[in-house]
């Protein structure tokens, strides 16, 4: 699509003796595909980690309809793959984080695991559109840490969910309508744990996808380089092809803004609320009767024994 801009860029960092982050993309027919990984494990496995989710995801949405349904098969591939891999003893403990941004224009929609991060600049505003699978983003999540403290807790680089570290896959799917002039960045935590959204922010702003991206490698690497660090800035075309998807009407409803989708059984029909992987069991008015039975016999039986 001549009209889209991208770059994408990845750089080992100044402290780390190699480079286990990935990155990639797929130019389609209704946008593309681009992805951002940071893999984790001894030796060599981090790379190998997130080298195979990328490899596995694009082969996937390469082939596939855009839809939500494709999108998450393409990660829940990815996490069979890997955690097949990981049972080997020489891979013990690999795995890997993964944001993946699927254009299906005018819609965004974006799969997430881990802590890599997916940005969205509209206007002056830069929105983090991804929470964070980490010990301590749920930690601020909970109240029990700011966000400043986060930021330099020893163990901030703690990750709950990863690709490849369970036999089924955690992903966290949004969508959202793309406006024009909307800019979307990609990255691991080696740029987004170094600068502050506010460099983000001016690097996006002012300047083309490749030239975004050099800087922002740079300006982490000035800040010393500590970890692995990977970006994708994506500017979608000015004038936007129009047009409804069957996953499209929620993603109408809310005006532009993201929207959690759902991942149900019919994952093209979307509500606007967040819901898990698998729906919480429904209690009936048989459900109720029983728990009232049970607390009447257990009292009738306390009150036996209370009995003088």
């Amino acid at each position: 699509m001549s009209s889209l801009s991208f770059a994408l860029r990845t750089h080992p960092g100044l402290k780390r003796p190699k480079n286990e982050d990935a990155v990639g993309h797929l130019l389609t027919p209704w946008g593309g595909v681009f992805i951002v990984a940071d893999g984790m494990g001894g030796h060599r496995t981090g790379e190998v980690a997130s080298r195979l989710a990328v490899e596995t995801i694009l082969e996937h949405l390469k082939e596939a309809e855009p839809s939500p349904k494709a999108l998450l098969e393409a990660f829940e591939r990815a996490n069979a793959r890997i955690y097949q891999e990981a049972l080997r003893p020489e891979n013990r403990g690999m795995g890997t984080t993964a944001t993946c941004l699927l254009l299906d224009l005018p819609y965004a929609l974006i799969a997430h695991v881990g802590d890599s991060r997916a940005y969205l600049l509209r206007g002056e505003e830069l929105a983090l559109l991804t929470q964070d699978h980490s010990w301590v983003a749920e930690r601020v999540r909970q109240g029990l840490l700011t966000a400043e403290e986060a930021r330099v807790h020893r163990w901030r680089n703690v990750i709950t969910n990863a690709l490849g570290s369970f036999p089924q896959a955690r992903v966290d799917l949004l969508g959202l309508k793309l406006q024009p002039g909307d800019t979307l960045l990609l990255c691991t935590d080696g740029l987004s744990g170094v600068l502050e959204d506010r460099t983000l922010k001016e690097a996006l702003r002012n300047f083309p996808p490749e030239e975004a991206t050099r800087r922002l490698v740079e300006l982490a690497n000035e800040w010393g380089g500590p970890d692995n660090v990977s970006v994708a800035v994506v500017r979608p075309p000015q004038e936007l092809p129009q047009g409804t998807r069957p996953y499209a009407l929620p993603l109408e409803a809310a005006g532009g803004a993201p929207v959690r989708l759902h991942l149900g059984e019919e994952p093209e029909e979307l509500p606007t609320q967040v819901l898990e992987l698998k729906e919480r069991p429904r209690v009936g008015w048989r459900d109720v009767l029983l728990i009232l039975l049970w607390v009447v016999v257990v009292a009738y039986i306390l009150l036996g024994y209370l009995r003088p």
